[in-house]
């Protein structure tokens, strides 16, 4: 782990719900602005605001687990903190040019390929009955962030599945299909979705 998934880790875990203020949108933003403040890069924003979001929603369904209230507040809490953070991984992407290392990005025909199986996923999926408009959304997400390299590029993708397992969207064994669909020609890659 390096100092700035480190600093994630222990900011997710004492100080982003320090309690002191009301975890509204506005005072979780300001805070978290605050503190992304020290990092320069913005790699290290990057990577600290995804091991936050990784912390957070981690928190949120450990919490879940025990907690029988309807509209929980600790749950609403780390909800507004996920949006709070999206959006300023979303604000941050915008304006950061990632370059994979050489060998790891795609070929434009690689490219080609996954846009074209993402597209028959999509068909399939609404074959199957899964025709719901966030994993249409997710699968068009993924389109657009092919510059990211193949490594990080599953990786977005696993999170993505992940997400979409967690809110009951999709049943596991459609997603480990879609990822191995995905995945197939690509050698080299970790096998990123067995601990799903």
């Amino acid at each position: 782990m390096n100092i700035v998934e480190k600093e994630a880790v222990e900011y997710a875990d004492y100080e982003f719900f320090n309690g002191v203020l009301q975890s509204t949108v506005d005072n979780l933003s300001s805070e978290l602005s605050s503190r992304l403040y020290s990092f320069k890069r913005k790699k290290d924003k990057l990577t600290f605001l995804n091991i936050l979001r990784k912390e957070v929603l981690n928190q949120k369904l450990e919490h879940e687990k025990t907690c029988s209230k309807t509209n929980c507040g600790i749950s609403q809490e780390k909800e507004t903190g996920l949006f709070v953070i999206d959006q300023e991984i979303e604000d941050i992407s915008q304006s950061y040019n990632y370059q994979p290392k050489y060998g790891n990005e795609f070929s434009s025909e690689q490219k080609s390929e996954l846009h074209a199986a993402l597209n028959d996923i999509k068909n399939k999926l609404t074959e199957l009955g899964f025709g719901q408009q966030i994993i249409f959304d997710e699968l068009d997400e993924l389109k657009e962030h092919l510059n990211l390299g193949k490594k990080n590029w599953f990786q977005l993708l696993k999170g993505k599945l992940f997400d979409l397992t967690v809110s009951k969207a999709l049943e596991e064994t459609v997603i480990k299909d879609v990822y191995e669909t995905l995945a197939d020609g690509f050698e080299d890659l970790p096998n990123l979705i067995e601990n799903l």
